[in-house]
């Protein structure tokens, strides 16, 4: 682990993956930065996308002084991100919660009664459909293996199809007819 490779007295470098910036009781197996660093890690490499919902970005958090010594290294002049990925990435770190975030933390009560109001809708058009729990993932590269309850809408599979060439298309899943 992070913790005994630091007593070995060189720079330990670890990489999170997903770029989770701190633990989250929803992904306990999930490596998050803060945590590494607390651990000893002096340089934590992440992804900026993923699970901090910002854009497609590598990031490099820890010791000052080793980010800025290979900020100055002429190869990170080929790395530099421009002006709107650090833009999008301060909005992801200090702006309203990211669409991840939301859709990670969403209310699963919230999400029935949502499916609840499609369902009637659909009734009302004369389409019979039924409020089915069902799992969903993280995915996108995080937490996998992660299922989060959710609800979604059968449908008969005669709708399947047709919703596919919809304008937008409209993708579900066959499963169980």
């Amino acid at each position: 682990g992070v913790d005994r490779l630091a007593t070995l007295g060189v720079p330990v470098v670890a990489d999170i993956g997903s770029g989770l910036p701190a633990a989250d009781p929803l992904l306990p197996a999930e490596p998050d930065a803060a945590s590494t660093l607390r651990a000893g890690a002096h340089l934590v490499t992440a992804s900026g996308d993923k699970l901090l919902g910002g854009p497609q970005a590598g990031l490099l958090l820890g010791d000052a002084d080793l980010v800025d010594r290979l900020r100055r290294h002429p190869l990170a002049r080929a790395l530099r991100v421009d002006k709107l990925t650090l833009a999008a990435l301060e909005a992801a770190l200090h702006g309203p919660d990211t669409p991840t975030r939301a859709a990670l933390h969403a209310d699963p009560a919230a999400l029935r009664r949502r499916t609840e109001r499609l369902r009637d809708g659909l009734a009302a058009d004369g389409c019979k459909a039924e409020v089915v729990p069902t799992p969903a993932v993280v995915g996108g590269g995080g937490a996998p293996g992660v299922e989060l309850d959710s609800w979604a809408l059968a449908l008969p599979e005669r709708y399947a199809g047709p919703q596919r060439l919809r304008d937008p298309p409209v993708l579900g899943r066959v499963a169980r007819g």
